[in-house]
């Protein structure tokens, strides 16, 4: 296992935002997060980063009790994440934004011109290299933050919501662009999405939370006919989604 969460629960103020999560990520895999607004899913991403330590559990990452350290310090043991709203440094150029991937994620500071270029041309962005981030439009600066990560050399990347926004031809591409760097950059992927039958089509295995609980964790196609998935999605139903539904 490449993640291990155990017993991780999250308290702000009287409000319980996750309840006793166990997680388990293999390295290699894809592992899809699903789950209603407000269900926890994001506040399980900021705690696993180390944007806020968790009220009770434990959090593993790749053999290192990850529980109490900061972001910067978990993004150097090689795990990185990106946000719902795409966040790159506007100003500065495609080229640029990696830089700050490769020099204070990753800690480098020689080899940074090969490093850049490398990850340039793994994502297909050097058309772009020399672009204000604030110029591109929102496809393209999703594969910037996704970039910018992978320069970190990261072995596991956290994905929030990376098709939000997209038309049904970006998401299809971009769900190549996840599959590529899951198979040929060999990189682990959790994340979270909306859309469901992307999501269960790329995901290896899938965990549904509601109202900060684990509701469903296992196999992808399990969740269609889940009862408690169904009714947490649906009210009453016998199924949730069918192959081509979205």
């Amino acid at each position: 296992m490449i993640l291990k969460i155990e017993g991780v629960s999250k308290l702000f103020g009287s409000l319980q935002a996750l309840h006793n999560v166990d997680l388990e990520v293999k390295q290699g895999e894809v592992f899809g997060i699903a789950g209603p607004n407000g269900a926890g899913k994001s506040t399980l991403f900021n705690v696993i980063a180390g944007a806020f330590p968790p009220t009770n559990g434990k959090i593993f990452f790749n053999d290192h009790d990850i529980t109490s350290l900061k972001a910067h310090q978990i993004c150097r043991l090689g795990l990185a994440r990106t946000f719902q709203v795409p966040q790159t440094f506007p100003s500065l150029t495609v080229y640029d934004n990696i830089r700050v991937g490769i020099t204070f994620g990753a800690g480098k500071k020689t080899g940074l011109k090969k490093s850049i270029e490398k990850t340039l041309d793994f994502l297909d962005l050097n058309d772009v290299s020399g672009m204000e981030a604030k110029n591109l439009d929102l496809y393209t600066t999703k594969l910037v933050m996704m970039a910018a990560c992978l320069a970190t050399e990261c072995k596991l990347l956290m994905l929030d919501e990376p098709l939000a926004g997209l038309s049904t031809s970006e998401i299809n591409d971009f769900i190549k662009v996840i599959r590529h760097i899951n198979e040929d950059g060999g990189t682990t992927i959790l994340m979270i999405e909306h859309i469901l039958d992307s999501l269960i089509d790329i995901s290896n295995r899938m965990l549904i939370l509601d109202n900060g609980q684990v509701i469903y964790n296992g196999d992808p196609e399990g969740i269609r006919t889940d009862p408690h998935v169904v009714e947490v999605y649906l009210g009453d139903g016998e199924v949730l989604l069918g192959e081509g539904d979205l």
